[in-house]
Formats: C-alpha cells, sequence, structure tokens
C-alpha cells in the first residue's frame, strides 16, 4: 500500500478495492517496522516542524493505539448466551472495529498533535473499564491476565518500570499475576493494596461499598493499609478478608470462597448471603437500581447459582424459600430521550406482614 492510497482512505476517497488493500496492509503491515515508517513520514509531512521530542511522544503513542486493538478483541460482553453463528459475526464486528480503530487514531494524532504538551500528561497511563452489566477480559504487559467485573476500571502503565508492577483498581478484578519473584504485582485501590509476586487473587473494591474484598485462589497475598502502609494480613489459598473501611478492621473466610470469584466465569453465585448483600450484586449485575422496602427483608439469606437467567427468573425464584416479594418498575423516559435504570423494589410478601 502506498501513501496516497492511505491517504484517500482517511479522506474517505478511495475504492472499494483500495479499501480492501487498505484493511488487508492495516491487519499485516501496521505494525511492521516498514509500516510505522509510513505512518511516521505520513506524520512529519503534516507537521514537519516535529522535534525529537514529539516525535518520541508520537512512538509511545502509536504503541498504544495497537496495544488498544489487542485488548479490544479481548472484550467480552457479558450478556446471555449467543448462538454460534451470532458468536461469529459479534467477533468479526468487533476485529473490524479494532481495525478501523487504528487509521482514525492516527490521523486525530496527526491533526491534534501540534497542540504542544496535549499527550504529555500520563503518557503512559492506560484504562480500561468494563461497562455496566458486562464483563471484560485482557492481558497486562508483563503477562499478567486480568478480568474487570461490571463497571470495574483498572489503570495501568503500558509498560512496567521500576521496582513493582503497579497497577490502580475502582470496582472488581481477578488477576492470574505472571510470576516474577524480584518485581512484586501492587494492586492500589482508594484505601488498601494488595502485593503478590506469581498468584490468582480477586479483589473487590467499589466506591460504593463499605468493604473490600480479597479472595485468594493460589499463592500467597499480602495486604496492607495504603496511608499508613501498615501490613494487614497475609492471605493463604481459598481465604477471604473482608477489611470494614469504617471499623479498619477485618474478618477472615476459610474455605467455600467459589461465590467470590465466580463471576469471571459468568456465574452468579449466591451462598447464604443476605438479602441486603444480594440487592447489591444484582444492581451491579443487572444495571438496575435496586431497593428495599421493608427493613425485615435485609437479614434474610438466600443459597443458589445463576448462570443466563433474567433479572426477573432471579427473583422469581428468590422467592419461593424466602417471605420476600418484588416489583419490577418500568423504565422512565427522561425529556432528553434517555431511559433511567429500571428499578426493582423487594419487600415483605403480603401474608409475612
Amino acid at each position: 500500500m502506498t501513501k496516497d492510497q492511505f491517504i484517500k482512505y482517511l479522506q474517505g476517497n478511495c475504492t472499494e478495492r483500495e479499501f480492501e488493500q487498505i484493511l488487508a496492509w492495516i491487519r499485516e503491515g501496521s505494525t511492521t517496522t516498514s509500516g510505522r515508517r509510513m505512518v511516521e513520514e505520513l506524520w512529519n509531512e503534516f507537521e514537519p516542524e516535529a522535534g525529537p521530542g514529539e516525535l518520541i511522544k508520537y512512538h509511545r503513542i502509536l504503541d498504544k493505539i495497537h496495544h488498544q486493538i489487542n485488548i479490544n478483541t479481548n472484550t467480552q460482553p457479558l450478556t446471555v448466551q449467543k448462538s454460534p453463528a451470532m458468536k461469529r459475526m459479534m467477533t468479526i464486528i468487533t476485529r473490524a472495529a479494532a481495525i478501523l480503530l487504528l487509521p482514525v487514531l492516527t490521523l486525530l494524532l496527526v491533526t491534534t498533535f501540534s497542540d504542544k504538551g496535549h499527550f504529555a500528561t500520563n503518557l503512559n497511563d492506560l484504562e480500561m473499564e468494563a461497562p455496566a452489566g458486562s464483563r471484560m477480559n485482557f492481558v497486562l504487559g508483563d503477562g499478567t491476565k486480568v478480568w474487570l467485573n461490571h463497571g470495574a476500571k483498572l489503570r495501568y502503565p503500558y509498560r512496567f518500570e521500576g521496582k513493582n508492577r503497579k497497577v490502580f483498581l475502582t470496582g472488581e478484578a481477578y488477576f492470574v499475576v505472571a510470576h516474577n519473584k524480584e518485581v512484586p504485582f501492587i494492586v492500589e485501590t482508594k484505601h488498601l493494596e494488595v502485593k503478590a509476586t506469581g498468584t490468582e487473587f480477586n479483589v473487590s473494591a467499589y466506591p460504593e461499598d463499605d468493604m473490600v474484598e480479597t479472595t485468594l485462589v493460589e499463592g500467597k497475598v499480602v495486604l496492607y493499609e495504603k496511608n499508613t502502609n501498615h501490613a494487614i494480613k497475609e492471605l493463604f489459598p481459598n481465604q477471604c478478608l473482608k477489611f470494614n473501611l469504617e471499623e479498619k478492621a477485618y474478618r477472615l473466610e476459610s474455605g467455600n470462597t467459589e461465590k467470590y470469584v465466580a463471576w469471571k466465569n459468568g456465574l452468579l453465585v449466591f451462598k447464604n448471603d443476605t438479602i441486603a448483600d444480594i440487592a447489591k450484586k444484582l444492581a451491579k449485575w443487572y444495571n438496575v437500581d435496586v431497593e428495599i422496602t421493608n427493613e425485615k427483608v435485609k437479614g434474610y439469606t438466600f443459597t443458589a447459582a445463576f448462570t443466563d437467567e433474567t433479572l426477573s427468573q432471579v427473583l422469581e425464584l428468590m422467592t419461593l424459600p424466602t417471605p420476600v416479594s418484588f416489583k419490577l418498575t418500568p423504565r422512565e423516559k427522561a425529556p432528553d430521550g434517555s431511559f433511567a435504570k429500571q428499578k426493582v423494589l423487594i419487600g415483605l410478601k403480603v401474608n409475612q406482614r
């Protein structure tokens, strides 16, 4: 592919055949040395006065774009199971969108890079966010595998440097850490830090929750208070530590920790969970607002496991062994045309009041 063809594509003037040739080049040649050189030459033509510093920034940003494309191909929406044909179609669409992302972002870089320093702040930081009602997985630069649960965010460097591998988590994530005894992997949350060298563990730290939970599956982790760097506890496999942010105290559960990590595989698991805790999970899992209308309901417990059930099916099953009732309210339309979240009201059955 030539530079003239690429410019025609960016300007929307290429023929259908040229478009197919460009797609083939983006798939196979855009990440090669010659491909990078051609895009850099385009950049130089648009911004001939760019100095060495700007070119270094350009290469780092282009690295990010390719990294983002790799991540996009691993995004997994958490919806009801689709047929194999639908899955293949969604994969094709996702990859096509990722392929188209490169030239579009390249053009964006070319047309905005003259704003000196615009990309200078936090140039190394990347952030991934799982949309509400979805989960996603991707791989960090060191080989660590990450799963993000509903609405969770992870900020991390494109390339780990220094004496540790630190990431910042808001929400819930599952980590399979690439082993490196000399360079520990640290998950930082607003209040706590979880330190590991090579292990599998889960951290839940949603800002609206008064608990930070860490569940260890394999290996060993140590928890620290962020502000004081005080070691709280060393965990061993099949242990879950729940740290109360208000009381600055923790309680430890051993064994039977499957329910804390099952979400990674698309399972919604309750084991003697209170209705109050279940309400919080349902709100995140189905992206709805849940309101408990009777205080007596909060203390009842429920045990079950769900895979593809709808919200109404989960609620229906929950009413069978417990005296709770529920009501689903319709989504309300706002003046701007958008719709509010669906609301779930959980209360007591009439004959239990």
